[in-house]
């Protein structure tokens, strides 16, 4: 996003949050389902209120979601997009589910005067633990579906950019592995890779991966975690924890990687300003929303609590294209 420096920048941001919302809208209102089902359907057909179906279509039209099809008789059909249906057949189209992220930022103000976590209308914290929810497996494995979809290419750059600190064969730990992408990435370079996370996740890991990757079921902020390890990674851990919580961890990393080993963090950043990159400024307001105590760190944050750890050398990459950076650590 650019800067706020005129009206007109303060308009775009508005146009651009209502056209989001018209998106999210026709999602919960089972619209864009109901267009996914076949061709063009008369707008008289479409299971809405036809005054908002004439006012929120051309919206959709705009941002080249729908195709207008105007009929013999004067009346109009929609269609979606071929690159809509594309959106939605990957999973990406925000669907009826996104409604509830979308309506917990009306409810921020409630969070700058009490703090996080968010609660939903009828009072219930929305606090979750890395995405994962333990009394609902389904919303755990949409969200572990969707972070595997977009991994792919950071945890391949991942691999890439840590090869050359990692021995072959070497013992990796994937703290918080989640889906198990990133710790597939290091067994393609011959590395022995040990997944620890929730019981939920490993099972989700072990689906896709088999036995080829080990699995450690726990709490990594109190439970073994196994080793010793010749390197550790930790991909988007950090920002969903407390100081204290990333001292913590920092610390019983150091206890079970070995000497000369590495511990990689991947995640976003912020410089010391607070306002770069944009992924970082913006992904520290979803901490604040679904998390006690989460946030984005900025470097200097970091160093001082690897040097806290007892981490004295500390490298950093910044893979901009991919909006993530890696320290690595030793």
């Amino acid at each position: 996003m650019r800067p706020i420096r005129t009206e007109q920048d303060l308009d775009q941001l508005r146009l651009a949050s209502a056209a989001y919302a018209a998106i999210i809208a026709w999602s919960r209102h089972g619209l864009i389902e109901a267009l996914m089902q076949g061709g063009s359907i008369q707008a008289h057909d479409l299971p809405a209120n036809a005054d908002a179906i004439r006012n929120t279509a051309p919206v959709l039209a705009h941002l080249g979601l729908l195709i207008r099809h105007p009929q013999p008789d004067g009346s109009t059909a929609w269609s979606l997009s071929r690159s809509a249906r594309e959106l939605v057949e990957a999973g990406v189209l925000p669907i009826a589910r996104a409604w509830s992220s979308f309506d917990d930022l009306t409810r921020l103000h409630s969070v700058l005067e009490y703090g996080g976590p968010v609660r939903d209308r009828d009072g219930h914290s929305r606090l979750t633990s890395g995405g994962v929810v333990q009394s609902n497996p389904e919303q755990t494995r949409t969200f572990m579906d969707m972070l595997y979809r977009r991994s792919k290419e950071s945890s391949e750059e991942t691999a890439k950019i840590l090869i050359p600190w990692i021995s072959e064969g070497a013992r990796l730990l994937d703290l918080g592995g989640g889906h198990g992408r990133y710790g597939a990435a290091f067994l393609e370079h011959g590395m022995e890779v040990t997944l620890f996370d929730r019981a939920a996740c490993c099972d989700i890991a072990r689906e896709r991966y088999g036995s080829t990757i080990q699995t450690l079921a726990g709490d990594f902020m109190i439970d073994e975690l196994g080793g010793p390890y010749d390197a550790a990674l930790l991909s988007n851990i950090v920002h969903g924890c407390t100081p204290n919580e990333l001292d913590g961890i920092l610390h019983r990393l150091r206890k079970v990687v070995v000497p000369g080993g590495v511990v990689a963090i991947k995640d976003m950043f912020l410089n010391s300003a607070m306002d770069r990159p944009e992924s970082a400024a913006l992904f520290g307001m979803t901490m604040l929303m679904y998390t006690e105590g989460g946030r984005s760190y900025t470097m200097d944050e970091m160093d001082e609590a690897l040097q806290r750890a007892g981490f004295l050398e500390r490298d950093a990459i910044d893979v901009n294209d991919q909006n993530f950076s890696l320290i690595i650590a030793r």
